[in-house]
Protein backbone atom coordinates (compact mmCIF):
# COMPACT_ATOMS: atom_id res chain seq x y z
CA UNK A 1 0.00 0.00 0.00
CA UNK A 2 1.25 3.50 -0.75
CA UNK A 3 2.32 5.81 2.10
CA UNK A 4 1.80 9.30 0.72
CA UNK A 5 4.48 11.87 1.55
CA UNK A 6 3.00 14.85 -0.30
CA UNK A 7 0.82 15.69 -3.28
CA UNK A 8 2.41 15.63 -6.74
CA UNK A 9 2.12 19.42 -7.07
CA UNK A 10 4.39 19.90 -4.01
CA UNK A 11 7.23 17.54 -4.94
CA UNK A 12 9.73 20.30 -5.73
CA UNK A 13 9.12 22.12 -2.42
CA UNK A 14 8.92 19.09 -0.16
CA UNK A 15 11.75 18.59 2.32
CA UNK A 16 10.28 15.47 3.92
CA UNK A 17 12.71 12.52 4.11
CA UNK A 18 15.36 14.28 2.01
CA UNK A 19 18.25 14.21 4.49
CA UNK A 20 19.95 11.24 2.79
CA UNK A 21 19.88 10.54 -0.96
CA UNK A 22 19.07 6.82 -0.53
CA UNK A 23 15.91 7.68 1.45
CA UNK A 24 14.32 10.14 -1.02
CA UNK A 25 10.66 9.36 -1.72
CA UNK A 26 9.90 8.31 -5.27
CA UNK A 27 7.14 8.44 -7.85
CA UNK A 28 5.10 5.30 -8.33
CA UNK A 29 2.04 4.25 -10.28
CA UNK A 30 -1.02 2.68 -8.68
CA UNK A 31 -2.68 0.49 -11.33
CA UNK A 32 -6.02 -0.01 -9.58
CA UNK A 33 -6.58 3.75 -9.28
CA UNK A 34 -4.68 4.63 -12.46
CA UNK A 35 -2.82 7.39 -10.66
CA UNK A 36 0.74 8.50 -10.01
CA UNK A 37 1.81 9.22 -6.46
CA UNK A 38 4.90 10.44 -4.62
CA UNK A 39 5.73 8.37 -1.60
CA UNK A 40 6.95 5.07 -0.26
CA UNK A 41 5.38 1.65 -0.50
CA UNK A 42 4.56 -0.48 2.54
CA UNK A 43 4.80 -4.26 2.11
CA UNK A 44 3.50 -6.53 4.85
CA UNK A 45 2.58 -10.12 5.56
CA UNK A 46 0.29 -11.06 8.40
CA UNK A 47 -1.17 -14.25 9.82
CA UNK A 48 -4.81 -15.30 9.66
CA UNK A 49 -5.20 -13.82 13.16
CA UNK A 50 -3.95 -10.43 11.94
CA UNK A 51 -0.50 -10.54 13.54
CA UNK A 52 2.20 -9.04 11.32
CA UNK A 53 4.93 -11.52 10.41
CA UNK A 54 6.94 -9.21 8.14
CA UNK A 55 6.91 -5.48 7.36
CA UNK A 56 9.08 -3.68 4.80
CA UNK A 57 9.26 -0.17 3.39
CA UNK A 58 10.50 0.53 -0.14
CA UNK A 59 10.54 3.29 -2.72
CA UNK A 60 7.31 3.68 -4.66
CA UNK A 61 8.95 2.70 -7.95
CA UNK A 62 10.10 -0.72 -6.65
CA UNK A 63 7.90 -3.55 -7.97
CA UNK A 64 5.95 -5.67 -5.47
CA UNK A 65 7.57 -8.83 -6.77
CA UNK A 66 10.92 -7.73 -5.29
CA UNK A 67 9.42 -7.99 -1.79
CA UNK A 68 8.73 -11.68 -2.41
CA UNK A 69 12.46 -12.29 -2.83
CA UNK A 70 13.07 -10.78 0.62
CA UNK A 71 10.24 -12.64 2.33
CA UNK A 72 11.69 -16.04 1.37
CA UNK A 73 14.28 -15.61 4.13
CA UNK A 74 11.67 -14.80 6.80
CA UNK A 75 8.65 -17.06 6.29
CA UNK A 76 8.19 -20.75 5.35
CA UNK A 77 5.39 -23.30 4.94
CA UNK A 78 2.46 -20.94 4.42
CA UNK A 79 0.07 -19.43 1.87
CA UNK A 80 0.57 -15.80 0.82
CA UNK A 81 -2.20 -13.83 -0.83
CA UNK A 82 -0.88 -11.26 -3.26
CA UNK A 83 -2.40 -8.80 -5.68
CA UNK A 84 -2.10 -8.94 -9.45
CA UNK A 85 1.32 -7.24 -9.24
CA UNK A 86 2.70 -10.56 -7.94
CA UNK A 87 1.34 -12.60 -10.84
CA UNK A 88 4.34 -14.59 -12.06
CA UNK A 89 4.44 -18.37 -12.51
CA UNK A 90 8.24 -18.33 -12.27
CA UNK A 91 8.23 -16.55 -8.89
CA UNK A 92 5.38 -18.74 -7.58
CA UNK A 93 7.30 -21.90 -8.46
CA UNK A 94 10.51 -20.55 -6.92
CA UNK A 95 8.74 -19.67 -3.65
CA UNK A 96 7.12 -23.09 -3.46
CA UNK A 97 10.28 -25.05 -4.22
CA UNK A 98 12.60 -23.10 -1.93
CA UNK A 99 10.38 -22.35 1.10
CA UNK A 100 7.10 -24.23 0.59
CA UNK A 101 5.25 -20.91 0.24
CA UNK A 102 2.10 -21.08 -1.88
CA UNK A 103 1.43 -17.72 -3.52
CA UNK A 104 -2.23 -17.15 -4.34
CA UNK A 105 -2.95 -14.23 -6.68
CA UNK A 106 -6.13 -13.33 -8.55
CA UNK A 107 -5.93 -14.18 -12.24
CA UNK A 108 -6.66 -11.61 -14.90
CA UNK A 109 -9.96 -12.06 -16.79
CA UNK A 110 -8.19 -12.44 -20.13
CA UNK A 111 -5.75 -15.13 -18.94
CA UNK A 112 -5.79 -18.60 -20.41
CA UNK A 113 -7.52 -21.12 -18.08
CA UNK A 114 -9.00 -18.25 -16.01
CA UNK A 115 -10.31 -19.32 -12.60
CA UNK A 116 -11.94 -16.98 -10.14
CA UNK A 117 -10.03 -16.57 -6.87
CA UNK A 118 -11.61 -18.57 -4.01
CA UNK A 119 -14.00 -16.52 -1.88
CA UNK A 120 -11.92 -17.13 1.24
CA UNK A 121 -8.98 -15.25 -0.30
CA UNK A 122 -10.95 -12.27 -1.64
Amino acid sequence: MPLEVCKLSRISRSKICKEEAYAFPDKGFLCCEKSTYYDYKLHSACSVNGVFQSVDLSLASVRDINYLKDIKMQIRDCTLIGDSGCLSAKIQLNLFESCNIKLNTPMRNNQKDYKKQPYLFR
